[in-house]
């Protein structure tokens, strides 16, 4: 091959390599920087689902855990008054509906859920435990009744935040708890 072929081959093929690394090399880089972005996206999205779950099982136990209280306090002999009781759990039923409603946004429907609806009740029967003289077999099977929604609560909550941090798809986490809605066919 004469040295003029080999050098203008030699210049074409160094031409492409500098073309093809002017060309990929940021291309890769951008690839990367957009990876990078996505991934650190999803850690985000992840912490809010994170905490609105969370916020979900905080906001119920409290509620759930002031209706158990005024129970025991109540069969103690030195219950709160109609308006006290009525006051604290305004602001604790709202915050509870509140996570409750929030929780659409990790994809959780939980508003008008078996939950939702068993925390309601109690706090009505709580409140005309109250307000009426009550036996006390009937306030010990109230109060074992809200005790008996401590642990499955718990487990709703820990079903959302199994999915969450594992990037499942949400299904109905009451699912096979007591607060599962079962319709007839």
């Amino acid at each position: 091959m004469n040295p003029a072929m080999a050098g203008l081959l030699g210049a074409i093929s160094g031409a492409l390599v500098t073309g093809s690394a002017t060309t990929i090399g940021p291309l890769l880089l951008q690839r990367h920087k957009d990876r990078a972005e996505g991934h650190q996206r999803s850690k985000e999205e992840t912490a809010k689902k994170v905490d609105l779950v969370n916020d979900v099982g905080v906001q119920c136990r409290a509620w759930l855990l002031y209706l158990s209280r005024s129970l025991q306090d109540r069969q103690a002999g030195s219950p709160a008054t109609l308006a006290e009781f009525d006051e604290k759990c305004e602001g604790l039923r709202t915050a509870a509906e509140g996570a409750l409603a929030q929780a659409a946004n990790a994809g959780y429907a939980l508003s008008n859920s078996g939950l939702a609806d068993a925390l309601r009740a109690l706090e009505d029967q709580v409140r005309v435990a109250l307000l009426l003289p009550a036996h006390t077999e009937d306030l010990t099977q109230l109060h074992t009744q809200a005790s008996s929604y401590f642990t499955p609560r718990e487990v709703v909550t820990l079903r959302m935040l199994d999915e969450v941090l594992h990037d499942r798809p949400p299904t109905d986490p009451t699912s096979g708890t007591v607060f599962e809605r079962r319709f007839l066919a």
